[in-house]
């Protein structure tokens, strides 16, 4: 695992109501239920020592915000319902998540985790290579999704077979917040996104691409990296273990809103930060401004 990365954890406790004795001086906390699902992009870093490559000249806004990501509106939650076709089907906004199923296909929407939505419609794909229905078609059929989930289809592009949506807070782009739809011959057969809306905090004041830099310097060389390096490819060895820096060239910067986990594991966010793109490797590093 990633030095400096925030996870989201479930935990399971009594039902509400359940009378449990507490040793004196203990605290208790109830963590919300999160997501099986894990977003593709976090804010971390890997430790160890990063390189300047050239300088950094890119400029950001010189102040920001941190945005939580809040319960969604079920009228939201029916919205996005009704785009994928489940009707008059109910919604079961008594549990975590919010579900409702019709036929071979499930929606499930966490609201205490920002409105992480999936929708999976159960299909056999016998090891066949992902659907590719061609980059007009497939962004026409996700276009009332992508409106139901408070999207601008506009944003959307067309990616390996599937449509990507990522949108934007006050006018910069995020990361990790994307919506990804996946098609196959009889529709949509997979997606999955955010529904709740973002709310910021106070504006601060944000670090430049060559200060946030430094500090990412810092603090990944001061990170012990105790325990043992992932090997090339899983299976030689059983995780956990520290996955292996592929680059330490930093050769550029963007500004970006990352995706991370409020302090308590559970809750995300969106955070002003520097995305670090690195020579000979596709893997940015996000770190905050």
């Amino acid at each position: 695992m990633a030095a400096g990365l925030l996870t989201a954890c479930s935990g399971t406790g009594p039902r509400t109501g359940d009378a449990v004795p507490v040793p004196p001086g203990v605290e208790v906390v109830r963590a919300p239920s999160v997501p099986p699902l894990s977003p593709d992009q976090r804010l971390g870093f890997l430790p160890g020592t990063y390189v300047l490559a050239r300088p950094l000249t890119e400029r950001g806004p010189g102040t920001g915000r941190t945005y939580a990501l809040s319960t969604p509106a079920q009228r939201h939650a029916i919205a996005l319902a009704d785009a994928f076709g489940f009707g008059e089907a109910p919604i079961g906004f008594d549990g975590n998540p919010w579900t409702v199923t019709r036929g071979e296909a499930t929606l499930e929407i966490w609201p205490n985790s920002g409105g992480r939505w999936r929708y999976l419609r159960q299909q056999q794909t016998n090891g066949e290579a992902p659907y590719d229905s061609g980059e007009q078609l497939a962004l026409t059929l996700t276009r009332p999704i992508l409106r139901a989930a408070g999207l601008d289809p506009a944003l959307a592009r067309f990616e390996r077979g599937q449509v990507v949506a990522e949108p934007r807070i006050d006018g910069h782009p995020t990361w990790g917040w994307e919506t990804k739809i996946q098609l196959d011959e009889r529709g949509v057969g997979y997606a999955a996104g955010w529904l709740g809306p973002a709310q910021g905090d106070a504006e601060r004041p944000l670090l430049d691409a060559r200060q946030a830099l430094a500090r990412l310097q810092q603090e990944a060389a001061a990170t012990p990296s105790s325990g043992q390096l992932c090997p090339i490819a899983y299976g030689a060895v059983t995780p956990p273990c520290i996955p292996r820096n592929p680059s330490p060239n930093v050769t550029g910067a963007r500004f970006v809103y990352a995706l991370d986990w409020a302090n308590d594991g559970h809750h995300p966010r969106l955070v002003p930060a520097w995305l670090f793109t690195r020579q000979d490797t596709d893997e940015p590093i996000a770190f905050p401004a």
